[in-house]
């Protein structure tokens, strides 16, 4: 990854860390902090979990931290409804399999983005 040589590839477990942290932050901040926190924060490619943990998303083919356009469609479209309404009608099924340290979804966009989450090293 040339852009952050500071980070490393995050374990499957601190990306659940991040899930849980974001999830944490939604309902403390009943929703409404958990969104303007993510507006602002999805231009430094990190949603209000990761930035907590010091993880961020990066495209997996050029090292590029992700843009505020590219988050908002990991974020609303490709979690939003992909990943929730497909684990609701296969009870997690889809959430667990999603949960891989590497990410290629043709859903996203017509083509195809690739990405890992990276965290700050120790």
């Amino acid at each position: 990854m040339s852009e952050e040589t500071n980070y490393t590839r995050c374990t499957p477990g601190a990306r659940l860390g991040a899930f849980l942290m974001d999830a944490l932050l939604s309902v403390v901040t009943l929703g409404v902090g958990w969104l303007i926190w993510s507006l602002i924060v999805w231009g430094k490619g990190t949603t209000p979990g990761h930035q907590v943990l010091k993880q961020k998303v990066v495209d997996e083919k050029t090292g590029q931290t992700f843009s505020w356009g590219r988050m908002a469609l990991r974020e609303l479209v490709f979690k939003g409804l992909v990943i929730w309404v497909g684990s609701f009608f296969t009870f997690g099924i889809l959430w667990v399999v999603d949960r891989s340290e590497e990410h290629t979804s043709e859903l996203q966009s017509p083509a195809m983005i690739s990405y890992a989450v990276f965290c700050l090293k120790k």
